[in-house]
């Protein structure tokens, strides 16, 4: 199988993903993420895709069969090696081993007031000449907030997210 470099997992297609799959001894399963939308960003950036969520792709068997907790295993300590090597997802200092990105992927910017409205550094000076900023009504902002929290419930926690570059 030889030595595999972990390194700029971000630009991962999905067939490098497989390649990896392969090389880390989980070959019988490689396959089952053919065109399924799993590639790097996925893996480096989304701080809700895990092991088990690639596991669960994977279609390794959840009974508890020596084969299938042994190639879980194997998929948790090398995936958690691959975050750690080749994205900045961090692992963090509590007991769930969750990987969360490093500081340079929330660089924060802090907000500064312009006629009373908070802003992003930067963002009056891309507005048009004469543009006039107003505060909303309360009632449009009610609905724009009723509105966020409907398409919110509409979110299934348990799709996994892919990412188009």
């Amino acid at each position: 199988t030889g030595v595999y470099v972990l390194t700029d997992v971000l630009v991962w297609s999905n067939d490098r993903v497989i390649r990896w799959i392969q090389a880390i001894g989980l070959r019988e399963y490689a396959n089952n993420i053919l065109e399924s939308g799993v590639h790097g960003s996925l893996i480096a950036l989304d701080e809700n895709f895990d092991y088990s969520s690639l596991a669960l792709l994977l279609q390794i068997p959840t009974q508890n069969t020596q084969a299938s907790l042994l190639a879980r295993q194997i998929l948790e300590r090398e995936y958690n090696n691959l975050l750690a090597l080749g994205t900045e997802r961090r692992l963090e200092e509590s007991d769930d081993k969750n990987f969360r990105r490093g500081p340079s992927w929330r660089r924060q910017f802090p907000p500064r007031e312009v006629h009373g409205i908070s802003m992003m550094p930067g963002s009056s000076e891309t507005l048009p000449a004469g543009f006039r900023l107003t505060t909303t009504s309360g009632q449009s902002r009610k609905m724009a907030t009723d509105v966020a929290s409907s398409r919110l419930q509409r979110l299934d926690s348990s799709t996994v997210r892919t990412y188009s570059c």
